[in-house]
């Protein structure tokens, strides 16, 4: 297991463990928290909730999840996120088992120093020009394993090739 990481845009605090070519990823999820909708085309995840309750998207299905829902499997290039449904000082303990593991790691860890730098908003948009070459260089870095739904793809490959020419 990793020293836990916190993303401070996500607000969200992970530990890692890696298991052969897969990757556990314990999540804390905090009030006000969660991880926005996303796709991964090459990857499977297995998400349990350990503790508490959250909002799961997948696809276009949205429900609330505790630990009695069981495994959730999100296939690749499925659509989905993870939203904090508490109104009290409660957070959610979730485990996702991603498979195989890739680079997702460094995708989260990478995401959680831009947060701690300042380069996003606490809504998550980039802050100023320097933000948003970070955003651009970061999400095309990425883009065969992890993408974003918004902005819309096509709006990412315009960013790309705005601001991220060197990558």
């Amino acid at each position: 297991m990793t020293q836990e990481i916190r993303d401070s845009v996500s607000r969200v605090r992970m530990s890692f463990e890696k298991t052969g070519e897969n990757l556990i990823v314990d999540c804390r999820v905090e009030p006000g928290g969660g991880l926005p909708p996303h796709y991964h085309p090459h990857q499977e995840e297995r998400w349990s909730v350990v503790e508490g309750t959250v909002g799961f998207r997948l696809g276009d299905s949205e429900r609330v999840i505790s630990p009695v829902d069981g495994e959730i499997v999100v296939e690749p290039g499925s659509v989905h996120a993870v939203a904090s449904v508490s109104d009290s000082d409660s957070e959610a303990y979730l485990r996702c088992v991603v498979v195989p593991a890739l680079h997702l790691q460094d995708f989260l860890e990478e995401s959680a120093r831009a947060g701690r730098e300042g380069l996003f908003t606490l809504k998550g948009r980039p802050r100023g020009l320097r933000g948003m070459r970070w955003a651009a260089r970061f999400l095309k870095q990425y883009r065969d394993e992890t993408v974003f739904v918004s902005p819309p793809v096509v709006v990412q490959r315009v960013l790309f090739a705005l601001f991220a020419r060197d990558v």
